[in-house]
């Protein structure tokens, strides 16, 4: 997939932050998490369905798998709920606008090599008086519909494509459609005229002509954020207690979440930093703490059936119970069951701590280039 400086992802930054893609110049990537793997592999799974005229369940016997770097997610039955969902809500919205023609993934441009992206749909309906422009999210987060700037940046781009733009000659409205699954409705929609778009390129071309840096709840996601001065000075100025009565406090408020990801962002970078073997002084990266882990949970669970053990206390409700769930239920029966061949006690993962935890630091190496210096920034 082709990513240039200013997408679709990133185009309610652009709005609010113009000088983002400067700041963010020279800050290296960050892996992909798993929530953003999974949603890939979701994309991948809609895009053969539309491509190859099937459903999930055909695809679910191909095996795919979504392929990242070193990372590999294959589409298995645990994922067909979320899949069928999606697309039966596509149909939905396909057949509501009498849609006959949709391209699958297209990648429109605005300004060739700058500004653009790939779309998970466009579709047009048989008057080619509508346009339906449509995004997959298959994380929980609420992602509003109304005036999204993703949604109206790919029609925006796509009027002025030479690939797309015989779509608007007749086209008077466009239907912004979020579809995500893990929401209660699963499909989301609302209608812009040809005015309102004229009016969002206006005010992105506008974006592109500037570099002024502006912080804001927007920064959230932003890869400059931890570096950011702007945003820096926004925090440090923010009175989170209200100290003069209630005068503030409203502000205060709304500041906290922006402040907490602010905060979450610079313990991100700070882990990426230091697994990468840049030293952080007063900062470590140390072992998550052990927890108990089944080996074998069917053959655990047997042997506490074996053991006359009652359900209620080995599953909750279906699933088995963790060992030390199992273990706090027989010593709460004063039952004496040894299941320790049954578990192990591992860490899961690494995390970020302070110098003073009493945690060894896990040796790390690797530097890339040019971190260094943007830490001590």
């Amino acid at each position: 997939m082709i990513h240039l400086p200013n997408g679709g992802s990133t185009a309610e930054r652009k709005l609010n932050c113009p000088g983002w893609t400067t700041a963010a110049s020279g800050v290296p990537p960050k892996p992909s998490s798993q929530a953003a793997i999974d949603g890939s592999m979701h994309h991948m799974v809609q895009e053969r369905c539309r491509l190859e005229d099937v459903d999930p369940a055909t695809v679910l016997k191909w095996r795919i798998c979504y392929r990242e770097d070193k990372v590999s997610r294959e589409f298995v039955e645990d994922d067909l709920l979320l899949s069928q969902l999606a697309f039966d809500a596509t149909d939905r919205v396909l057949d509501e606008h009498d849609v006959d023609e949709f391209l699958v993934e297209p990648f429109v441009q605005l300004i060739p090599g700058d500004t653009g992206g790939s779309t998970d749909m466009l579709g047009l309906s048989s008057d080619r008086r509508t346009l339906v422009s449509l995004d997959y999210k298959f994380g929980r987060g609420v992602v509003n519909v109304e005036r999204n700037a993703q949604l109206m940046f790919y029609p925006m781009c796509a009027r002025h494509d030479p690939t797309t733009k015989h779509l608007f000659d007749k086209v008077e409205r466009i239907v912004l459609v979020i579809i995500q699954p893990q929401r209660k409705g699963v499909c989301f929609q609302h209608v812009i005229n040809i005015t309102e778009l004229d009016a969002f390129e206006v005010k992105y071309r506008a974006a592109l002509e500037s570099d002024e840096i502006k912080a804001g709840s927007h920064c959230k996601w932003c890869p400059a954020e931890p570096y950011c001065p702007a945003k820096r000075a926004r925090v440090a100025g923010t009175n989170l207690l209200g100290r003069e009565a209630l005068d503030g406090l409203q502000d205060s408020a709304d500041m906290l979440a922006e402040t907490e990801n602010w905060v979450n962002a610079m313990k991100a970078e700070l882990y990426l930093q230091l697994n990468r073997g840049v030293p952080v002084a007063g900062w470590k990266i140390v072992e998550k703490k052990a927890a108990k882990k089944w080996t074998d949970a069917a053959a655990a669970a047997t042997y506490l059936k074996s053991k006359h053990v009652a359900a209620k206390h080995i599953t909750n409700p279906a699933a088995l119970r963790t060992p030390t769930q199992v273990l706090a239920a027989l010593k709460q029966m004063k039952k004496c069951v040894d299941i320790e061949a049954f578990f192990e006690t591992k860490s899961s993962g690494t995390t970020l701590a302070q110098e003073d935890d009493s945690r060894e630091a896990v040796i790390t190496s690797d530097i890339p280039d040019n971190l260094a210096a943007l830490v001590k920034k």
